[in-house]
């Protein structure tokens, strides 16, 4: 029966004692040097202990983001070697001490990363919020234009002027190149000139333009059945497969996403 494994980690070491350790390390790895280098596993920990290092003498935090992955697969390795010394007996200290570095090296990184994560987070709400003042000030600024020329248009037409003219500057009156609509009575303006837009589904169109007789309407209706533009409505086929009523050609697919805790 395999005895259970439990790795406490080990007590915060200084600047000194990591320093110690590493020069340890490279002390043994020079030892056990041969003609074709330095093994895999002893350069493992080397990279461990220079992190842990590393860690206590950087005050800010690099971004770093992609050594994060390649940790994986050095962690796995670490807890199947202490699975099988824990199977044979007892976890040799020097393999806990691997563990504690990997596992500080870690972490460190991924403190690096959500520190980054809330940097950009910070950058995009200043920014928002920064454009959102200047967009304020910017409706603000249209307003008082628009203001400003009503008051000049009222002043030129009720003193008949065309043209109000400065030392620098003229500003003069242009009729608009298209005509204005204006409804003076909305109730005499005959029926066929009111709209109203619909939202039908192709099923409800169908029955619709079934139910007409032959004309101009009907054919005009089988043109807009018939033709493209027609949008999926996704909200009404979720609403039915949450609802257990079966949709081809679709299906509720559920992602993932990250946070930051």
């Amino acid at each position: 029966m395999a005895a259970t494994v439990s790795i406490m980690p080990a007590l915060t070491e200084s600047v000194f004692e990591a320093g110690d350790r590493l020069t340890g390390l490279l002390g043994q790895a020079r030892q056990e040097a041969d003609g074709a280098g330095i093994s895999e596993s002893v350069l493992a920990r080397l990279a461990d202990a220079v992190e842990s290092l590393r860690s206590r003498l950087i005050q800010k935090a690099e971004r770093d983001p992609g050594s994060l992955f390649d940790l994986d697969e050095r962690l796995i390795e670490l807890l199947e070697r202490a699975e099988e010394a824990a199977e044979d007996g007892e976890i040799p200290p020097e393999l806990l001490q691997e563990i504690n570095d990997y596992l500080e090296a870690f972490r460190t990184k991924v403190d690096r990363i959500a520190g980054y994560w809330r940097w950009q987070e910070s950058i995009a709400t200043i920014c928002g919020e920064e454009a959102e003042r200047l967009s304020v000030r910017k409706r603000a600024a249209e307003r008082r234009v628009n203001r400003l020329k009503d008051m000049l248009l009222a002043f030129a037409m009720s003193r008949g002027f065309k043209k109000l003219e400065g030392e620098k500057a003229a500003i003069g009156l242009q009729v608009n190149s298209a005509a204005s609509l204006v409804i003076d009575d909305p109730l005499q303006i005959g029926e066929c000139f009111f709209e109203k837009s619909l939202r039908f589904t192709k099923t409800e169109l169908q029955e619709i333009v079934y139910q007409l007789a032959d004309g101009k309407l009907r054919h005009r209706l089988q043109a807009a059945l018939t033709g493209e533009g027609w949008d999926i409505n996704g909200s009404a086929v979720r609403f039915a497969m949450t609802n257990n009523s079966p949709v081809s050609g679709a299906r509720l697919v559920r992602g993932h996403h990250v946070r930051l805790r």
